[in-house]
């Protein structure tokens, strides 16, 4: 026959034209916007970093202005005046006035944390702390004999202060402050201090404002989104390697200001050497984190004037986001190239529909014999294609005969397993009849005699009749539960109790285990749920598993428990025979299997009630140790889990 070559004739339309065309297009236009976007976002991080810088500057410019212009007030230069008058009841109403002035400026500038006065001694005489005056309660104190707040005559700030030129500005570290009285650092602040300077150049004080630094936190938060990347501040100060290097302001506060808290932790154990080298000894600079790959821009800026003092602007750009537009570039170049492979596919399969069409039908056929096996492929065309669809037909008849066959057989497997099962209580069963035919024989014939002698008791015949009816029931019980195993039915899924047909197996068995001298024993399960399973195949299978076990212990016993367990029924056959060899636990439910002697088994019994366990959804296993007995373990779904 002709072969179509549908598929080499499609694979090389697309794969010799389209594919390479458009993979080569779309690594051009990725690279090329990749680097484009890497390009942009590197002036974009640049600018903020520079930008941020310049308001760094501006916020200290202004603060520089407000204490100057503090300085130079009226209220200040009447203060000055009256240490000069040497009037103390002037001094003290100038004081107060500086209070309520100062308190006036804290109420205008919420950047202010505090504004202090302080004399050439270290007194504090006026305080206001975060909108509120701090009284100067302490005893007074020379030069002007006024009371203090307290006294920071020793320290460095103070001291360097006063001897700054007129006019001149001492700026201290960003930090956390701390006060004498107070145990937890206060958030980060700057202070500003000027000299105060009275008639003469005589030094009489020192005007101190201190300034919140959450503005600067503020300002570097809002240079870059969270999603986008971040921001932060970071000290050059390698004149004191315990700042050098620090965090001042960062998104996570758990790493500020290490030297203070503890923490120790600086941008030395973030980032690569290369990197803060650069942070620590270049003004301006942009570079890309060898790791992530994210951009890496940094200004400098120094409120002290210093080239090695001062703080350095970190703008962090992750890589996901400034090459984000690159997802969507990627998904536009991904639409377009599906098109153009659409137009290639209609191209090439324009003229390949007539070809592949039959093709469909034969697969469309397979499926509808999947949902129905008597359906059939229709053998439409001559071609190839027809043929392969009759060659399919025929193959599903031959799987259609041979499963049906196959369940015959299997049918018919249980039924000699049946009939085997019945055999073998046969003898027990004549012999269990025998007894109560015996007494029904005794009765009537010792009615009959006391008839025929004219002895005839009334009350007394009527018991004989009585044992009569009650021992012809008996043998109506037996026969009635050997026919009712030996029925063939057709397998019915009802609700069963599992208690009930496990009482009727034992009791077709128990002259088999009397004749073995066996004892037989079954716990008393309580109420277990029901079993969707047909009642006779479970009967038949509880019995091929009694008689197993009663065979394989002679003289010993097998003791049966139901319990409940989740999901179902769990059935544990236990007997105390010789075990099973380890080589024969593999092969224990094969077909015809047995490790008895000949014309003692069929070694049909464990593999019928393993296909019929296995149809009612369930389980069955083996355990055992030669010379300890054996348990099989059945598992049986309960009937909610068996519908579900």
């Amino acid at each position: 026959m002709k072969r179509l070559g549908i598929r080499r004739k499609t694979l090389v339309t697309l794969l010799g034209v389209a594919v390479p065309s458009l993979l080569a297009f779309s690594a051009l236009i990725i690279a090329s916007t990749a680097l484009i976007l890497q390009q942009n976002a590197s002036r974009q991080v640049s600018s903020l970093a520079e930008r941020s810088a310049t308001s760094l500057a501006e916020m200290v410019g202004r603060s520089q202005a407000t204490l100057t212009t503090m300085a130079a007030s009226p209220e200040v230069g009447d203060y000055l005046t009256a240490l000069t008058s040497g009037d103390h009841v002037r001094l003290a109403d100038a004081l107060q006035s500086l209070e309520r002035t100062f308190l006036g400026w804290q109420k205008l500038d919420t950047t202010i944390q505090a504004i202090r006065l302080i004399d050439p001694a270290g007194n504090v005489l006026v305080k206001i702390k975060e909108g509120k005056l701090v009284p100067a309660t302490g005893p007074a104190r020379p030069p002007f004999a006024l009371p203090a707040v307290h006294s920071v005559a020793g320290r460095d700030f103070f001291q360097a202060a006063l001897r700054l030129p007129r006019h001149g500005v001492l700026i201290s570290n960003l930090e956390r402050g701390k006060t004498e009285e107070e145990e937890a650092f206060c958030p980060a602040m700057v202070r500003f201090a000027t000299p105060l300077i009275g008639p003469d150049n005589v030094r009489v004080g020192v005007l101190v404002v201190n300034v919140w630094g959450e503005q600067t936190g503020q300002l570097i938060n809002r240079l870059i989104a969270e999603a986008e990347g971040s921001a932060f501040l970071v000290e050059r100060n390698p004149a004191d390697p315990q700042r050098n290097g620090i965090y001042l302001f960062h998104r996570d506060e758990t790493c500020e200001f290490g030297n203070q808290t503890g923490s120790r932790r600086t941008i030395f154990d973030d980032y690569p050497r290369e990197i803060t080298s650069a942070w620590l000894n270049h003004d301006r600079g942009i570079a890309s984190d060898p790791r992530t790959k994210d951009i890496l821009a940094h200004a400098y800026y120094s409120p002290y004037g210093l080239p090695d003092r001062g703080w350095v602007v970190v703008v962090n750009a992750r890589r996901d986001f400034f090459l984000g537009p690159l997802t969507t570039i990627g998904r536009r170049t991904a639409l377009w190239a599906v098109v153009v492979l659409i137009l290639a596919l209609a191209a090439s399969l324009f003229f390949a529909r007539s070809l592949t069409r039959p093709i469909q039908d034969v697969v469309e056929g397979i499926r509808r014999m999947e949902k129905n096996t008597a359906e059939r492929i229709p053998e439409e065309s001559q071609d190839e294609i027809g043929f392969l669809a009759g060659e399919i037909n025929r193959m599903a008849d031959a799987i259609q005969h041979n499963a049906e066959e196959q369940l015959r057989v299997e049918e018919h497997i249980r039924d000699t397993e049946k009939l085997a099962s019945i055999g073998e209580m046969a003898a027990g069963l004549a012999h269990e009849l025998n007894t109560p035919l015996g007494n029904i024989k005794a009765l009537a014939i010792l009615a009959r005699k006391g008839i025929e002698r004219g002895e005839c008791d009334r009350q007394g015949l009527t018991g004989d009749l009585d044992d009569i009816v009650d021992q012809a029931g008996k043998c109506s019980d037996i026969i009635t539960g050997l026919l009712s195993f030996a029925r063939r039915s057709e397998a019915r899924p009802t609700p069963q109790d599992p208690a009930s047909l496990m009482g009727e197996a034992m009791a077709l068995v128990r002259l088999r285990a009397e004749k073995r001298a066996v004892g037989l024993i079954c716990n008393d399960p309580g109420l277990l749920p029901p079993l969707l399973v047909d009642g006779d195949q479970l009967r038949q299978i509880f019995v091929n598993i009694l008689l197993n076990g009663i065979d394989a212990a002679p003289g010993g016993k097998v003791s049966v428990t139901l319990h409940q367990q989740e999901g179902g029924v769990r059935i544990d056959f236990r007997d105390n025979g010789s075990g099973i060899a380890a080589e024969h636990l593999g092969r224990i439910f094969d077909p015809f299997f047995t490790t008895k002697e000949v014309g003692q088994g069929t070694g049909l019994g464990l593999s019928v009630s393993y296909g019929m366990i296995n149809a009612m959804g369930g389980s069955i296993t083996v355990e055992s140790q030669p010379g300890e007995g054996a348990c099989f373990t059945v598992f049986l779904p309960a009937t909610e889990e068996r519908e579900a």
